[in-house]
């Protein structure tokens, strides 16, 4: 288990002699046995740098990006400058990374992937980077070997991806999103008191991210808001599974508001949202506070993206797709859908305490 770091050293305040120069990355988890080392060619004028990492122990390759988000006043050189990565990894894994420089071709790091793993890294050049390659391989020996995760980019050949859904009919139907399930051979479904069940895939919507699944478990609905729209400031909650390989595999629910009745470039098939969410938390309901389910949790701001057009990183940026756009897909089975609107209020505590057993975890593989 690798990430891989995008290394943009620095900007020159005044002239280079030459445009690109290539060094060193080395690091490791600080929590596991994977020590990653690779090379950086970095573009010293326009402050790009491509790098292509390798895991001694897992083997897997990560590759990214980063952009400069603080040069210091009045500075001549590299020193000081700092920015951010963002990184994909060959088993489908993605991390962030904050680094800062103490020249144009050396300095640290560190981040986080999307299960939760820390790590450290440095970049450099010579004896003095080999040197920390040594002293990291020595600090991670002893350590445990990483946990494994596998969405759905490896999932046929080595194994699954995890998400979350909800019930919506007495007999066993569930929603999660469609990049879940999307390209699985197989799918089970975990309850918050331990019973499994298989499932299968009755309709799907990869354009609004929803899918429907049939299992043979007698369930409790959660029922969905299909008219009227929540209000910006509306306290919202969701339950899901996030990081299961990281935190374990008990139900955990997070607060947050109603930010915007639009997604991206004002799209209105979602709400945005500022409820904390990890890889895990996909395919859950967002419920407003009479426990109703106003949408389904999809996505999160890129912050890469967001930097590069705007120049600022967001903060906490989420978002939801809003459960109208699951009716149609309901319309293929003969249950009965619990449909509402208003209701009487509760305490997000009692909400959460409602909602448990109809949430469960999806396993795709």
């Amino acid at each position: 288990m690798v990430a891989v770091m995008r290394i943009k050293a620095v900007v020159l305040a005044g002239l280079v002699a030459a445009c690109s120069v290539d060094f060193d990355v080395v690091g490791r988890f600080d929590a596991y046995n994977d020590v990653f080392r690779g090379d950086v060619s970095q573009d010293l004028i326009v402050g790009v740098g491509h790098i292509v990492l390798t895991g001694e122990n897992s083997g897997v390759v990560c590759r990214g990006d980063s952009e400069v988000t603080y040069i210091p006043p009045l500075s001549i050189g590299c020193a000081g400058q700092r920015g951010i990565a963002e990184l994909i990894c060959s088993d489908g894994r993605t991390a962030s990374a904050r680094w800062r420089a103490d020249s144009c071709t050396s300095g640290d790091g560190w981040g986080v992937d999307s299960e939760g793993s820390s790590f450290s890294f440095a970049f450099g050049s010579g004896r003095e980077i080999e040197e920390r390659l040594a002293q990291l391989r020595s600090q991670a020996e002893t350590l445990p070997d990483p946990p494994v995760y596998r969405p759905r980019q490896v999932r046929e050949e080595r194994g699954y991806s995890t998400g979350t859904g909800f019930f919506v009919s007495r007999d066993g139907h569930l929603i999660t999103n469609y990049h879940v399930i999307e390209d699985s051979s197989s799918i089970s479904v975990v309850l918050s008191d331990g019973r499994e069940a298989l499932a299968t895939v009755i309709a799907s919507d990869a354009d609004n991210d929803v899918a429907l699944l049939d299992t043979d478990l007698p369930s409790t609905p959660l029922p969905l808001v299909n008219t009227g729209e929540p209000v910006r400031g509306e306290e919202v909650l969701t339950l899901g599974y996030p990081l299961i390989t990281i935190q374990g595999q008990e139900q955990r629910a997070n607060f947050g508001r109603v930010n915007a009745l639009t997604g991206v470039g004002g799209d209105p098939r979602f709400l945005q949202i500022d409820v904390p969410i990890q890889p895990g938390n996909s395919g859950g309901p967002l419920l407003n506070t009479s426990g109703q389910v106003v949408g389904v949790i999809t996505a999160t701001l890129n912050q890469l993206l967001t930097l590069r057009e705007s120049g600022a990183l967001p903060q906490n940026v989420n978002y939801a797709v809003k459960s109208e756009f699951v009716a149609p897909l309901l319309g293929q089975i003969s249950s009965t859908i619990e449909w509402g609107s208003g209701g009487q209020r509760a305490s997000m505590a009692d909400i959460a305490a409602r909602a448990e057993p109809s949430v469960v975890l999806v396993i795709a593989r």
